[in-house]
């Protein structure tokens, strides 16, 4: 699904900063999906790390109608490392994490409107 793609772009162009506010953020995400993004920047923040790289998604259709969509993935986080710019070494590449995704048409726009993602390695591939 296009949106939930974007999605992931949007956070990766994100990373680059770990702005919490940053303004693609909202482009393709609202409600728990945003404010989850937004806390992943935020922890980010937090630590002084930036990121680099980007998530490798294939996403599976689990349920549709014609307004909403259930996605599945094992998103591949090993290309998007998080780095802190005093840290002498190359930066932490993330896993393979499980994620679900609920997408939403409203107001004449796909938006993912609910996402969940696991931990490094709960993927059940």
């Amino acid at each position: 699904m296009a949106a939930y793609r974007a999605m992931w772009r949007d956070a990766a162009e994100a990373s680059r900063t770990s702005d919490p506010k940053h303004p693609r953020l909202d482009d393709h995400a609202k409600g728990n999906a945003l404010s989850l993004l937004r806390y992943m920047m935020e922890q980010n923040h937090k630590r002084g790390a930036t990121g680099k790289g980007a998530a490798s998604v294939a996403p599976i259709v689990v349920k549709s109608s014609k307004t909403k969509v259930e996605l599945q993935d094992c998103v591949d986080g090993s290309k998007w490392v998080q780095a802190k710019p005093s840290s002498s070494s190359a930066g932490i590449s993330g896993g393979r994490y499980r994620s679900e995704a609920t997408v939403v048409f409203a107001s004449g726009k796909w938006w993912v409107s609910e996402l969940y993602n696991g931990e490094a390695g709960s993927c059940m591939d």
